[in-house]
């Protein structure tokens, strides 16, 4: 790793070891944050130019295909169970992340949490402007393709012109037999 370059997973621990001044990182590392830090820290939105944006980040559930009506039953047994309201809103408070369901927002527990901890409702708030995210195949080698083209560009490796090329150029090879 290039001086001056840290790791996206790195960050929390850098900031809670006072190594950097700010970070911006997913809500699912809010609690580990509030749990860990000896200073008194900040939430805010994410800068605008134009307009405000935040990405949706999170994950699905999916029930596949060819499977028996009693697993597919099942499976949305579990969903529900998973994505109950008061179960969302203790799933938020413990994690960080923002609750799976609107209704999680009216529970007495998740109200009394922001109140008691104002940073975690910045995500919340911020939904107003989420955007979609980019997804593509290979979204996970497609990401580190862009991140380490980036960086090469950042630390002086390879020009702007000769990183966006090499991005290019690895990502239509990975994406090849999509085409």
């Amino acid at each position: 790793m290039a001086p001056g370059i840290v790791q996206w997973t790195d960050l929390p621990t850098q900031f809670l070891a006072g190594e950097v001044a700010m970070i911006y990182h997913t809500t699912g590392n809010l609690t580990n944050i509030r749990k860990n830090a000896t200073f008194d820290f900040g939430v805010t939105f994410l800068p605008a130019g134009r307009q405000y944006g935040a990405p949706t980040g999170g994950g699905n559930f999916y029930i596949t295909n060819g499977i028996s009506e009693e697993r597919q039953q099942a499976a949305w047994r579990f969903i529900r169970f998973c994505c109950d309201t008061e179960r969302a809103a203790q799933w938020s408070m413990d994690t960080g992340y923002v609750a799976t369901r609107e209704s999680a927002y009216e529970t007495e527990k998740l109200k009394a949490y922001y109140e008691s901890f104002p940073q975690a409702l910045v995500a919340y708030q911020q939904l107003q402007y989420a955007q979609p995210e980019l997804t593509t195949y290979s979204a996970a080698q497609m990401w580190r393709i862009l991140n380490d083209n980036i960086q090469a560009a950042v630390t002086g490796e390879m020009t702007a012109a000769e990183a966006l090329a090499a991005a290019q150029e690895q990502g239509d090879e990975l994406l090849a037999d999509f085409q």
